[in-house]
């Protein structure tokens, strides 16, 4: 049957990756969205979001919704209790409640998109597809259910996203009593109230998804199911992605021989069309020529006409010279008739060739256009980079620590294998062997500035190394490969087991 879904999280405040995934601005967080498969480009434009009221309208990219939040906390005159302190500072409180409405796939996307064909396949072109009012209407109707069980002016965003897998809402809701203080369990509950509170949500939100045939479905916080993470992805692709990316290289390949036959094509027709501008010019100087002959021999015959009627020549004279020169001029009006003709042919032959050119230029572009598309996303060649920054890494390490391990042992006496052993522990070469796979993907998501990710991915697979803090991030003045270097470290750090010290040479 039909569910729906009801997700909340919560959060201490709202970070501008956030904002920027939820209000799709810039790309970092789209083309983590695109790569997995989950976001498709060619859909953006049919996302909108429900304003005061419940009015329908375009995403408004201008405004941030953290800025949002700070304009509806300045008009109420309430205080943001986390001013002032840093991302990371521990004394930070819940102040935004993330939730996600959605339902079963099919209702979803029957609501969204109705009979039209959408091609839900990675990189398919989908921007004939039309958003369709049942999605509106809907959303809507989600709006006005969280305005009245939590208050509108708690609303801060409400993002209605169509451009995923499944279509969904985003309401970020300040979670703000009547009296204008944050308590994020007075509406959600703790420990205790929790349940209860989250059951009573989802059997009001049921009364009103049952017109669109969705049943009540359970929160995700009693059922402990999760999205498919952008992190989980990294660790699949770590062993499934190499094929993707050699069709693409292969791909590629074939398109960049076809680039060379469209230059040499375009380096032959250049050349045709040098050869007929010169043959173009030679005809052309040819029928000048001929026909200033003509007409000099015109001239002469005039002349003749003149001097008979005047008694300068006599009639015999007269009749020969003319009769050189009409056989003259029949000559060179044959002349002339077979350079005009080979004229007009060299004119429309040079008309062909720069229609050619022409054309193929336009492919040329294409396919150039074409291999920039096909070249692997912004993610895959970001793992490939922390990857090559990794190994780089390892190969003087491993060379240090081997060194270091023959030294050392020339001076074993018998029977201290555990001393011998303890020297591996917290090395490169031990994390590379045993987290390899993990401290990548937690390296890129530190590269991609996905902080939350990267801490949970760590934690859920062994480490015990803390994290960076929400401030992480690429200073000004430093340079990709600095900044992957660092990451590197840093997920080594964060993938390194409870009570191991990663060990630095």
């Amino acid at each position: 049957m039909a569910k729906q879904v009801c997700d909340i999280q919560a959060g201490k405040g709202m970070t501008v990756n956030q904002s920027n995934e939820h209000l799709r601005v810039g790309h970092e967080n789209a083309y983590a969205k695109k790569i997995t498969g989950t976001m498709d480009p060619t859909r953006e434009h049919l996302n909108f979001e429900i304003g005061r009221g419940g009015v329908v309208k375009e995403v408004d990219k201008h405004m941030s919704i953290s800025r949002r939040i700070r304009e509806n906390l300045k008009a109420r005159g309430i205080i943001d209790p986390n001013a002032g302190l840093d991302q990371d500072d521990p004394r930070r409180r819940i102040t935004v409640a993330n939730i996600i409405l959605q339902g079963s796939r099919d209702v979803m996307r029957q609501m969204a998109f109705g009979n039209q064909e959408v091609n839900y396949e990675r990189g398919a072109d989908n921007s004939q597809v039309v958003r369709q009012k049942d999605i509106e209407t809907w959303a809507t109707d989600m709006y006005r259910f969280m305005a009245k069980k939590y208050g509108e002016e708690n609303i801060a965003a409400f993002v209605v996203h169509l451009d995923e897998t499944n279509p969904h809402c985003h309401c970020t809701l300040l979670p703000i009593t009547p009296k204008g203080k944050f308590s994020y369990n007075y509406f959600f509950g703790g420990k205790d109230e929790g349940p209860k509170k989250l059951k009573q949500l989802h059997d009001e939100l049921s009364e009103v998804n049952a017109k669109y045939g969705l049943e009540r479905g359970d929160s995700v916080a009693l059922t402990g199911a999760k999205h498919k993470s952008y992190l989980q992805w990294v660790k699949e692709e770590i062993s499934t992605g190499k094929e993707t990316i050699n069709e693409q290289e292969h791909t590629i390949s074939q398109q960049s021989a076809t680039i060379s036959t469209r230059q040499q094509l375009l380096y032959d027709i250049n050349a045709e069309i040098r050869k007929a501008n010169k043959k173009l010019k030679a005809l052309t100087t040819m029928v000048n020529n001929l026909e200033a002959k003509k007409t000099g021999i015109e001239a002469q015959i005039n002349q003749l006409n003149e001097d008979y009627n005047k008694g300068k020549i006599s009639y015999d004279e007269m009749v020969a010279k003319k009769t050189s020169l009409e056989g003259e001029k029949a000559t060179v009006e044959e002349q002339l008739a077979d350079k005009q003709s080979k004229l007009k042919t060299a004119i429309q032959e040079l008309k062909e060739n720069a229609q050619k050119k022409h054309q193929l230029e336009l492919d040329y572009e294409q396919l150039r256009r074409d291999i920039n598309k096909d070249l692997p996303m912004k993610e895959e060649r970001d793992f490939r980079d922390v990857n090559a920054e990794l190994w780089r890494q390892a190969l003087p390490e491993v060379e240090k620590e081997y060194a270091a391990l023959e030294e050392f042992s020339q001076k074993l006496p018998p029977g201290l294998k555990m001393e011998f052993d303890s020297l591996m522990e917290g090395t490169f070469i031990e994390d590379i062997a045993e987290r390899g796979n993990q401290i990548a993907a937690v390296t890129v998501s530190l590269f991609n500035n996905y902080i939350d990710e990267a801490t949970k991915f760590a934690e859920s697979h062994g480490g015990g190394g803390g994290g960076p803090g929400s401030g992480w991030g690429k200073d000004r003045d430093e340079d990709d490969e600095a900044y992957r270097r660092r990451c590197c470290i840093m997920g080594r750090m964060m993938m390194q087991p409870v009570g191991r010290k990663l060990k630095r040479n």
